[in-house]
């Protein structure tokens, strides 16, 4: 899936971002690879740098170490994470729900990973689906 077409999924969900933010440069994207050992698929890169762009319900967490909507890091979300035990070492948060539940990929799948669902309260992981690709293509049902 190319990055227009990412796009104009959002574009029928989503309102645009007022402010101007920084997507992430490619340094951005070298230390948070580096960090988890994990080459993301190119459909998560693109929606994450289209975040500058759009408002998400949630919080979508960030890469860009730039000008950002005040959302935490994917970097500090999984550390802290870590540091109260309550994720799997291998997931990695990148949609908090609140309460603690997040939408991860696995780095032990990257660069094809699929998107998993993390339950603070049942302390469960389940597939959501099978790729970032298919997760991205089932956003309109789950946001309506």
């Amino acid at each position: 899936m190319i990055k227009d077409e990412i796009s104009t999924i959002l574009d029928s969900i989503l309102d645009k971002e007022w402010g101007n933010l920084d997507s992430p440069s490619a340094s951005d994207w070298l230390k948070i690879e580096n960090k988890f050992g994990c080459q993301f698929p190119n459909e998560f890169k693109f929606f994450i740098e289209l975040m500058s762009e759009y408002v998400f319900p949630g919080d979508i967490l960030n890469v860009s170490s730039g000008k950002t909507n005040g959302n935490d890091t994917i970097e500090f979300t999984y550390d802290y994470e870590m540091k109260e035990g309550y994720l799997e070492k291998e997931f990695i948060p990148f949609y908090s729900l609140g309460n603690g539940d997040y939408f991860c990929l696995r780095s032990k799948e990257c660069p094809h990973t699929g998107v998993y669902y993390f339950s603070h309260e049942e302390h469960r992981i389940e597939k959501e689906a099978d790729t970032f690709e298919e997760w991205l293509n089932q956003l309109p049902t789950f946001l309506s």
